[in-house]
């Protein structure tokens, strides 16, 4: 019996051993020769910045080398959202597996607000606007600030590739990512944002980066722009008077003309906006979807998925 016992005890501690060997190998990331690949795996992260602690989630593909820098894309979730949010429902982290890039999912922080006559505290990202609907005598925090820092985190932490950083965003965090390509726009090489107009703000952009805006006709945060209505699809959307105000507006601040070319299909219309007015190579391009609501499509809540669009676009631009 007591023989029986010790063979038992010396088992468990041989097969916990292999367990702890297991896990450890699983869990490391690459030596320094680059020799070993990465697991997959979510990572936790937060920063403090101008006194506030910010949060981020970064997922890490598997196959990503120490020696062989990997690109970056940043989803920036809508208002109420948070990281964890889209983190389980953009898509991108499953793009990212596929693709071998760094997935990024930052969480803005929560201000009081007056929105359609309605008071709440909600999370927001600080995009051109919050001034005029944050309830008064609260901080402001400098989003394009937390958003530079965690790109110098990431960096000095991950094999990311400085030329290749990428931002998408919905709503208002498509408002923010617009923001970001105008004031970040040294450090990225591409934007998207969905679910929202670009503000007249009357910056310069630090570089001229290519953007891909996406928006769906049954919207109704855009009905105000149709007399209440859900948008017309294809060229009648230019003949509406907020919706060319914002297209212009990208247009001058990004420097291009608007001349254009328009393809449309059974669902989609697909504007092009590339003739330059300084020699500058960046593009600019609208797409519009039949049927889609306010949402970030995924291809479960849409036919259609956004990185399945987006991963080829921003691949084709570094810095």
């Amino acid at each position: 019996m007591k023989k029986n016992l010790l063979f038992l005890t010396r088992m468990a501690l041989v097969l916990g051993t292999l367990f702890l060997m297991q896990a450890c190998k699983e869990d490391e990331l690459t030596g320094p020769t680059g020799a070993d690949l990465t697991t997959q795996k979510r990572i936790d992260h937060n920063l403090t910045v101008d006194g506030k602690k910010r949060e981020f989630i970064v997922f890490q593909p598997a196959g990503i080398q120490e020696n062989a820098a990997a690109p970056v894309v940043f989803m920036l979730h809508g208002t109420s959202g948070d990281g964890e949010k889209f983190y389980n429902i953009s898509g991108w982290k499953e793009k990212a597996a596929k693709e071998k890039f760094y997935a990024v999912f930052p969480s803005s922080l929560a201000y009081c607000i007056t929105e359609d006559g309605v008071k709440s505290t909600t999370t927001k990202w600080h995009h051109y606007d919050l001034d005029s609907i944050a309830c008064p005598g609260q901080k402001l925090y400098d989003d394009v600030k937390f958003f530079r820092e965690m790109l110098t985190f990431l960096q000095a932490t991950y094999p990311i590739d400085p030329k290749r950083v990428y931002v998408s965003g919905f709503s208002n965090g498509g408002q923010f990512t617009f923001r970001l390509a105008v004031e970040a726009s040294d450090v990225v090489a591409a934007v998207a944002p969905f679910g929202c107009l670009f503000p007249e703000q009357g910056k310069t952009p630090l570089s001229l980066i290519s953007i891909y805006h996406g928006l769906g006709n049954m919207d109704d945060r855009f009905f105000g722009l149709n007399n209440g209505q859900p948008l017309p699809m294809g060229a009648p959307l230019m003949e509406l008077g907020g919706m060319k105000r914002s297209t212009r507006t990208i247009c001058n601040t990004f420097s291009l003309t608007y001349d254009h070319v328009l393809k449309e299909t059974i669902n989609t219309a697909f504007w092009t906006f590339s003739t330059p007015t300084q020699g500058n190579t960046n593009v600019y391009h609208l797409h519009e979807f039949k049927d889609m609501t306010h949402e970030y499509p995924n291809g479960d809540n849409y036919p259609i998925a956004a990185t399945d669009l987006l991963w080829p676009f921003f691949s084709k631009y570094s810095k």
